[in-house]
């Protein structure tokens, strides 16, 4: 038995001072009994020894996996008299740094392991790899261990990239730091905040470039923690950007497409641009008229499929009654351009009058 439980301390590493009683391996789970064995512990605060033991009491632990098999601990500890009459502790916990910190519920081997699993999948793969693996943990605990980890002193950053990510979706932020030079996550900040952001910035008088998303919170705290520094999207959004300017560009040639199409049939007559509507206010006109004229082909296009106008106009978006008027209409339905309404209309009756009377001099009228 005793050779068994030098073992089984061999394998899991346990330091000395610590010592196996028993070992069970019911239920999937192997579960040990250790006792701490060393000699005269001493007071965390002092660092004299103590020879008087004041009383035991048991530590639930979990520690790192063996063969595919969760691993507890109970460790059985010592509460101890402090004789240092100058210390103002009387009573301690005996310590077993480094092997479990204190008032930690799993080892430090287990607090080391989750690291590296929380930075290479995150927090619910992570938990789930981490069942898998003999080390439960909750997504979130994995979340603050990676939180806690001790970050590499940051000597130079010459290009940043900044970013948030989310603790809790839609709710509570926190902000994520890249050396885009050498590409290693170097902070990790509690929020995403200007004042945060930018005193990190401060810190960091060497940054001359920073890569952030299109959001002004970041903007603002570049500009006041780094105005030497120039700003620029990331990949993300110049994909993005690029995208809209391509939908964009795309929409006019298709509705002038369109347009050249119809004067040559005939068929469906684009309504005129008022001679007084800007090109602005011209080309938002068309851009709406091409949005209706794809709903109104939808409706067409799902009417002939056999759908119903309440469950076309669920679909589309649109109101049952304007369902129903573009499926009476044999044709798209144009929009007639509201009649404008100006300061002489009140008086056009008296003008028409001393124009048929003979006036046909317009400073005089």
């Amino acid at each position: 038995m005793m050779e068994a439980a030098m073992i089984i301390e061999a394998i899991l590493g346990l330091p000395e001072g610590l010592e196996v009683r028993s070992v069970d391996g019911a239920d999937e789970v192997l579960t040990l009994t250790v006792i701490s064995t060393q000699q005269n512990p001493c007071c965390p605060l002092c660092g004299s020894s103590a020879s008087r033991v004041h009383s035991h009491y048991r530590r639930h632990l979990t520690d790192m996996s063996c063969a595919g098999r969760r691993v507890r601990l109970i460790l059985q500890v010592r509460k101890c008299f402090c004789d240092e009459k100058t210390c103002v502790r009387k009573i301690f916990t005996e310590r077993l740094v480094p092997f479990i910190q204190p008032w930690a519920r799993v080892t430090t081997g287990f607090f080391q392991a989750m690291e590296p699993i929380g930075l290479a999948t995150s927090g619910r793969l992570g938990a789930r790899l981490g069942d898998r693996l003999g080390m439960p943990a909750s997504w979130m605990t994995i979340l603050r261990r990676v939180m806690a980890r001790s970050s590499a002193s940051v000597n130079q950053v010459v290009e940043l990239g900044i970013d948030d990510f989310s603790f809790r979706r839609g709710r509570t932020f926190g902000t994520i730091l890249v050396d885009l030079q050498s590409h290693p996550v170097i902070d990790l900040l509690a929020d995403r905040s200007v004042k945060t952001v930018s005193a990190w910035m401060r810190a960091h008088p060497e940054i001359r470039l920073v890569s952030r998303d299109r959001g002004g919170d970041y903007a603002s705290a570049t500009t006041a923690g780094a105005p030497q520094a120039n700003q620029c999207a990331d990949r993300f959004h110049v994909l993005k950007n690029l995208g809209e300017a391509l939908e964009g560009g795309l929409a006019r040639h298709l509705a002038a497409h369109r347009k050249s199409q119809a004067h040559k049939s005939r068929a469906t007559p684009l309504s005129d641009v008022p001679a007084k509507q800007s090109p602005k206010e011209a080309e938002l006109s068309q851009a709406k008229r091409e949005e209706r004229l794809a709903r109104y082909q939808q409706v067409v296009s799902l009417r002939q499929q056999g759908f119903s106008q309440t469950a076309i106009a669920s679909q589309v978006g649109i109101g049952h009654a304007t369902v129903s008027r573009w499926l009476s209409s044999d044709r798209f339905p144009e929009q007639q351009p509201r009649p404008r309404k100006t300061a002489l209309d009140p008086h056009l009756p008296f003008l028409r009058q001393r124009w048929e009377a003979g006036c046909h001099n317009i400073a005089q009228l």
